[in-house]
């Protein structure tokens, strides 16, 4: 229901970006309203995905730790999103690095590290080898510091009345005194870029000399796992009988695992 409301509300929100460009304050305040509730399902989401993991048998490996980095990065985006929502706050942050920051928190340090956990989850279900975990862990571990030395600066330049579109800062007085927070968001973001190079590297080099995966790395209980690594060309030999649902954690499965596929029956204990 959440994620309906998301995408109904989805289409009633985009004037917000529009409140300096002379629209009837009327017709303002509605925007503003959907925008402030769009907040409500989102939140939900956030509680979705934090009960998702509440008790259970977390492993961190490089998917759960980009999966957790994409909840933490989204609220903060999410948050500073209810606020710039207000017109009067708006009018004033509008075209500052304060609204990049907002952005930036949503699309690369929440859907960016997504991206990076999925590939990373089925790299080997597609090439049937395993990516290598030690660069996943410092990649992750690297973009999550630089992404945050770039745009977490950036709401303090904005609220100062930094401006996002700018040839130099040094032609405004009161924008000098920002320089070094300036300099520092620059460094970061070129080591954010060069971090990516990781990524590149432990994808490319996977493919050809990453370890030989097993039918099921992850140890899930879906049933895609249950066949080998990389899928077959039609991907099961026999139709498989499905015994349980997909996510039924806590079953022993007889060696003292925590899961079981979906192909194999549950045994009361």
């Amino acid at each position: 229901i959440s994620m309906a409301a998301i995408a109904g509300l989805g289409f009633c929100v985009w004037a917000h970006h529009m409140f300096v460009s002379g629209m009837n304050p009327a017709l303002g305040m509605g925007f503003m309203i959907s925008t402030m509730v769009i907040a409500l399902p989102s939140a939900i989401k956030v509680f979705n995905w934090l009960g998702t993991l509440w008790r259970g048998s977390i492993r961190f490996d490089t998917p759960t730790l980009c999966a957790v980095t994409f909840i933490a990065l989204f609220t903060i985006g999410g948050i500073s999103g209810i606020f710039m929502a207000a017109t009067p706050v708006d009018i004033y942050i509008h075209d500052t690095y304060l609204v990049v920051a907002h952005f930036h928190y949503i699309v690369f340090g929440g859907s960016l590290f997504a991206v990076f956990g999925a590939i990373f989850f089925w790299f080997p279900k597609m090439f049937g080898r395993m990516m290598n975990e030690t660069l996943g862990k410092i990649h992750w571990a690297l973009t999550f510091l630089f992404f945050n030395a770039t745009f977490f600066p950036m709401h303090v330049l904005g609220a100062a009345g930094h401006m996002r579109r700018i040839s130099t800062a040094m032609e405004y007085p009161f924008l000098q005194p920002l320089q070094p927070l300036n300099r520092m968001v620059t460094i970061s973001a070129i080591c954010l870029g060069a971090t990516q190079l990781v990524f590149l590297f432990n994808f490319f080099w996977s493919m050809a000399k990453g370890r030989k995966a097993e039918p099921n790395p992850w140890q899930a209980g879906t049933l895609e796992w249950s066949i080998p690594s990389p899928a077959p060309e039609h991907n099961y030999a026999t139709v498989p009988t499905v015994y349980h649902g997909p996510h039924e954690y806590g079953h022993s499965n007889g060696n003292g695992m925590d899961y079981k596929p979906q192909t194999e029956a549950v045994v009361a204990e």
